[in-house]
């Protein structure tokens, strides 16, 4: 397998500037099929850390295909195949401090049924393995691949200014490529609870209809784990600046663990020329968060932080961020510098991640992240230092 996904990749190169080569299949009118070929390479050195440094390299494909919709309904699937093609796997480096390492997942397979004919056009149930992104869940695809939930879901745009999603969980297979995380695994298991349970089923709403005012809500019921319920709202004051604000709160439900936490976010968005600035704070008080970037998936305003090197999300903690972004043609710069005071922790800390996407044609892109984060310790914990660096090259069929 790793000889061809090889050959695939080297047939990429030849063809930068060609169609797609799936368009001739594509065009018969069976479906849509996609393919992706993509090498991921990472290493990480962190101080006072057992491994305290890894690299690995990956390469991987994605094979999806999307039927065409008979009488409302159809069906699709991906496969993700990941290999390491060369890592420091001498104490399996590239799985446990870098989550870069083998993948092999069919990671989505749906059956969908959209009710046109009762008039509703934009009202569908889909169920199976599928990517979920929203208010309570994430994507986060930080490796080679998007986190993906065995769920149900009735979702509808029908509704005037007004998005509505209704689902129910019942696994998870998650974004970090080692052993124990891209499998399918339960949702229980996920929050790191002991008790047996029946998934999580949640419910958000998305209202659009007051003139530059957007606010969302939510509730997700983790059985016998916890309840998380929430909000956001996003105000656009003009064309160059808009107020996010943020707010959940985690309580313990049935046998669950004793539980309770909240989160605060809140962010202005500047346009300053070609450049969007965004200064912002997330605040998480009581315990530390179940659901959060590292699990579930997480609307929050920080931004995707490389590394989470400051525990963000860890009760007691403070982060106040600034993040910038811009396009120069087909050149998008991305970077997101936080500081992290903690209650809870004998330590503060800071990151700063930087990344450049390169975008060559319509097919091959290049991708080079960046990130550094320090931690100023106090009493026993030492001050130390972590370096994240990832190189993405992408080539879509």
């Amino acid at each position: 397998m790793k000889k061809i996904i090889l050959l695939i990749l080297a047939a990429a190169a030849t063809g930068f500037a060609a169609d797609s080569l799936l368009d001739p299949v594509n065009d018969l009118g069976y479906g849509t099929l996609k393919l992706r070929a993509q090498t991921l390479s990472m290493y990480r050195d962190y101080e006072n850390n057992t491994p305290g440094n890894a690299y690995s390299t990956t390469v991987g494909l994605r094979l999806g295909y999307t039927s065409p919709e008979v009488a409302g309904l159809s069906f699709g699937l991906v496969w993700d195949y990941v290999e390491p093609v060369d890592t420091d796997d001498t104490s399996n480096n590239g799985k446990t401090l870098l989550s870069n390492g083998r993948v092999n997942e069919l990671n989505e397979l749906w059956l969908k049924y959209n009710f046109g004919a009762l008039g509703l056009s934009n009202t569908f149930v889909k169920v199976g393995r599928q990517v979920v992104n929203g208010e309570v869940f994430r994507a986060d695809e930080f490796r080679q691949k998007p986190r993906s939930f065995e769920s149900a879901i009735l979702a509808t745009k029908d509704i005037p200014d007004t998005v509505l999603t209704f689902g129910h969980a019942e696994r998870l297979s998650n974004v970090w490529d080692n052993d124990s995380d891209w499998k399918f695994k339960d949702i229980e298991d996920v929050l790191g609870s002991t008790n047996e349970t029946h998934g999580v089923t949640w419910a958000e709403a998305v209202y659009t209809g007051i003139t530059n005012l957007e606010v969302a809500v939510f509730n997700a019921y983790a059985y016998d784990v916890v309840n998380v319920a929430g909000g956001r709202i996003k105000y656009t004051l003009s064309d160059s600046t808009a107020v996010n604000g943020y707010y959940r709160h985690e309580n313990d439900v049935g046998k669950g663990a004793e539980h309770s936490a909240d989160m605060v976010g809140a962010s202005i968005q500047q346009k300053v020329g070609g450049v969007t600035l965004e200064p912002g704070f997330l605040s998480i008080g009581g315990d530390t968060l179940k659901f959060s970037e590292v699990g579930t998936g997480i609307n929050h305003p920080l931004g995707s932080s490389m590394m989470i090197y400051t525990k963000q999300f860890n009760g007691g903690a403070d982060t106040y961020y600034l993040k910038a972004t811009t396009r120069i043609d087909d050149t998008i710069l991305y970077a997101l510098y936080n500081y992290t005071t903690h209650d809870t922790e004998s330590f503060e800390g800071q990151e700063l991640n930087f990344v450049a996407k390169q975008i060559v044609n319509d097919h091959f892109s290049v991708a080079l992240k960046l990130g550094v984060g320090c931690i100023d310790g106090k009493g026993a914990v030492g001050d130390t230092t972590a370096t994240d660096a990832r190189l993405f090259m992408t080539y879509n069929f």
